[in-house]
């Protein structure tokens, strides 16, 4: 991109001198001409030469960020634009042309925030280095792709791709680590359906889009669709009906209430056409599934009930960064008891925020303050709040001091206006968000450059949640938290709401059970979650319509009881605008008097408040020592199983990269291990091992007979050697391909799950770094019952100082290239 040519074009149409620039984002080379891009187009947007004079600011703040990010100057001659703005802007004498001056206010840090105007990519070390990012033949055919993007990814995707039928895995991959290649990959592994469950229409526009972008078939019209209210249901029912569908993009909504796809799915899933269900941001489930969005409650026994009937689907359960307790809850919800369930845990923190904490000294103060950090720090902004009152009460302050262009969004927005103004965001129309924490997981927008809080969340988890809506196209961002000591307070009496005492719990479930409308079916009961208390109170809950209060609280304390053990939950029906628990009693002081439900529910419930006020704790101190220690510390906390990595904040300005160190595989990942079937045992007659020694001509169709007896991973050792193979391999087959480095690393983290089937090991160099590698494959590979070896020499090494073969010290016969064809 020509930034000169680029800033030349809109000078002139700013001046009435030509159309308005042909912006092609299609064209740009990466995400920081994406972001130019996005930046002329606002200010473009906001440019009308017969505004009012009220209006002129959202022009001068698109203008200020356009400057800022282009560092260059520009003409203006039909906005009149005082000397005295308050957005930095000043006018060169010599030309009468406009550029920017910082002018950020004394209470932040200029160098983060001019890093963020500027918008480079950052330049982190990065642990690939003597591992191999060599993808396999499945990926090469399917996406062109020869490397994967890191070691993360690498793992995401095989750790998807060797999921056994019938299976759930958990599989967590850092924003912008490319997630969307798990689900092509495994659309594509073989024949069938896979559905994809997205939380927004955006999302799902998007990963449709990337699909067809990067899937190389000549049918992807046919075969990858997605669904939304607007879009045309039946090619997309005629696809799935003649089993030509691959993907299939919805929402949780959409695939459980439209009876056509309701009837559709059940057919095929009937036939076992339904392959893999996928969870896109599967946290989700349990942060929004509670209050605004139930129906990703819905999803556990619509799952359970297409098990029944077909017991091989696969389920992926997909997010950048899990914490422990939203964990627990997804174990229970896809899988029986811990059974046929794994985790593929790659968790890292975020690399792009730069973190500031701002203090105000009165209501008033913060006022001041948060006016200013919205003229002067970067945009597109989100400005996130506790309650909807308080998100509509920020935007009429930014409008009555002249910056109109805000909207809002919480949980009180409704469905038509809540996608207006999604696509809104998205197009650039505004570019400063008043929001509550339902406006977050899935919003595609890859350039939000700031995002403030004027509250303190209740735990570290929902603060980074909703602060990761920042800087997703992976260029830096910022995280600012501006707060009084009054907010803290409010903070912690905000959880003593969320948090329902016991004998309102007890009171609603008796409310529900009791009521002459919930249905009793064997040990099942029917519970209608529309039911209003037996007690006189009122409860509110917070970000969402005072008309749903008593349908969330219910489900809270149904969500409540299961995590306790009390029921468990069998299935959710969806029934207009209410929700029907299908649950079966585990414990009988659920039936008794009301005062043995106290005493039995009681004890959670201090859990949970202490679980509640431990999360809080965390929040509380990180501001209390703020400049002191690095902000980062509470999400190390809260995620255990990430490694230390701050880009900066109030304690240091230098990056703390501890995690580039690290493996990117979390957890030890054993079992599942794969079994042998006969064709495989056939080959190695018995025996641990065989060894083949090819000629160079022979390589190829070695590798190609090897796929077919379900090679699970080649561990080469030489670069040029394995490109040249996997060149050479006309099959559709996976594999991993291991360098030694990257085998180390998997036993170090008992990962058999990746390393059990038949292996092959290429020898190669002097040898001693024959002996080498076979003494660690020894050690190491040759006595599990779940890995064969296929042994791959240059020639049949000798070994002076055992005065012995490579042959005569492995237990397998050695075999010719034809013997294995």
């Amino acid at each position: 991109m020509d930034k000169a040519k680029l800033n030349e074009a809109v000078e002139r149409y700013l001046n009435g001198a030509g159309d308005p620039p042909i912006l092609d984002f299609a064209a740009a080379a990466d995400a920081h001409e994406r972001f130019l891009l996005h930046a002329a187009k606002r200010l473009l947007k906001s440019f009308a030469p017969d505004r009012r004079q009220d209006d002129r600011d959202d022009f001068l703040l698109a203008l200020r960020n356009y400057l800022l990010s282009m560092q260059g100057k520009i003409r203006v001659d039909d906005v009149p634009i005082p000397e005295d703005n308050d957005y930095g802007l000043v006018q060169d004498a010599s030309d009468g042309r406009w550029h920017a001056v910082a002018q950020f206010p004394d209470y932040v840090n200029r160098m983060f925030a001019e890093t963020v105007f500027l918008a480079q990519p950052a330049s982190h070390r990065t642990s690939s280095g003597g591992f191999s990012l060599h993808t396999d033949p499945l990926i090469r055919r399917l996406t062109g792709f020869r490397r994967f993007k890191s070691v993360a990814q690498k793992l995401a995707v095989y750790g998807a791709l060797h999921l056994p039928d019938g299976y759930a895995a958990l599989i967590s991959l850092p924003t912008g680590g490319g997630k969307s290649l798990i689900t092509q990959t495994l659309a594509y592994q073989r024949e069938g359906l896979t559905i994809v469950v997205v939380p927004t229409v955006s999302l799902a526009i998007d990963q449709v889009r990337t699909a067809k972008k990067i899937v190389q078939s000549a049918h992807v019209d046919e075969e990858i669709f997605f669904y939304s209210s607007g879009v045309t249901i039946v090619p997309i029912l005629q696809a799935i009906e003649k089993k030509t569908a691959k993907m299939l993009f919805i929402s949780p909504e959409a695939l459980l209430k439209n009876e056509g796809f309701a009837e559709a799915v059940k057919k095929a899933n009937a036939a076992r056409y339904l392959r893999n269900l996928v969870i896109d941001e599967a946290h989700i489930v349990v942060d929004w599934g509670a209050s605004f969005r139930v129906d990703y409650q819905c999803l556990e026994s619509w799952r359970r009930r297409l098990l029944a009937s077909n017991p091989g689907i696969r389920t992926v359960l997909l997010s950048a960064t899990f914490d422990e307790p939203c964990c627990s809850v997804l174990k229970d919800f896809f899988s029986e008891g811990g059974e046929k369930w794994l985790e593929i845990r790659c968790d890292a923190l975020r690399h792009e925020p730069r973190y500031m904490l701002v203090k105000a000294k009165s209501f008033a103060d913060k006022q001041r303050k948060m006016l200013e950090l919205v003229q002067k720090m970067p945009h597109p902004m989100i400005v996130y709040t506790a309650r909807p009152v308080e998100a509509e009460d920020v935007a009429d302050f930014l409008r009555a001091h002249g910056i109109r262009n805000v909207e809002t969004f919480t949980g009180e927005t409704t469905g038509a206006v809540r996608k207006e103004r999604i696509d809104a965001w998205a197009d650039d129309q505004f570019s400063v968000m008043a929001a509550t924490s339902a406006f977050g997981v899935g919003v595609d927008k890859g350039d939000v450059r700031t995002v403030l809080h004027l509250y303190v969340p209740p735990n570290a988890n929902a603060y980074y949640q909703e602060l990761g809506r920042g800087g997703r196209d992976g260029l830096p961002c910022l995280s600012i938290m501006l707060c009084t000591d009054d907010d803290v307070q409010a903070a912690f009496q905000r959880i003593s709401k969320r948090v329902m005492t016991t004998e309102k719990i007890v009171g609603r479930w008796n409310s529900m059970y009791k009521n002459p409308h919930s249905r009793r079916m064997n040990n099942l009961v029917y519970l209608d979650t529309s039911i209003s208390p037996s007690y006189a109170d009122r409860d509110v809950f917070d970000d969402a319509p005072t008309s749903d209060a008593d349908r969330n609280w219910n489900i809270y304390v149904l969500l409540f009881l299961r995590r306790c053990g009390l029921i468990k939950i069998r299935e959710v029906i969806p029934d207009s605008s209410k929700y029907v628990f299908v649950v079966e009693i585990t414990d009988d002081a659920l039936r008794a008097d009301e005062e043995e439900q106290t005493e039995r529910i009681g004890g959670y419930r201090e859990q949970e408040w202490a679980y509640y006020v431990k999360a809080f704790g965390s929040m509380r101190t990180a501001i209390k020592n703020c400049g002191r220690d690095c902000w980062s510390e509470m999400f190390y906390e809260t995620y255990d199983r990430v490694s230390e990595f701050c880009a900066g904040c109030d304690a240091h300005d230098e990056v703390c990269d501890a995690d580039f160190l690290d493996y990117p595989l979390k957890v030890p990942v054993q079992l599942p291990t794969k079994t042998f079937a006969a064709d495989q045992l056939t080959l190695f007659a018995g025996a641990k091992s065989i060894i083949t020694i090819p000629r160079p001509e022979e390589r190829a169709a070695l590798m190609e007979a090897l796929c077919r007896y379900r090679l699970a991973a080649y561990i080469s050792c030489d670069d040029a050697l394995s490109e040249t193979v996997l060149e050479k391999i006309n099959a559709p087959t996976h594999f991993m391909i291991l360098y030694k480095k990257d085998l180390q690393e998997l036993i170090k983290k008992k990962a058999y799950y990746y390393l059990s089937g038949i292996i092959a090991v290429e020898y190669g160099g002097s040898a001693k770094d024959v002996w080498n590698l076979l003494q660690y494959v020894a050690q190491y590979l040759s006595e599990r019952q779940e890995i064969k070896l296929v042994h791959i020499l240059q020639e049949n090494t000798y070994f002076e100082g055992q005065d012995k073969s490579f042959a005569d010290l492995v237990d397998g016969a050695v075999l010719p290239v034809s013997a294995i064809l």
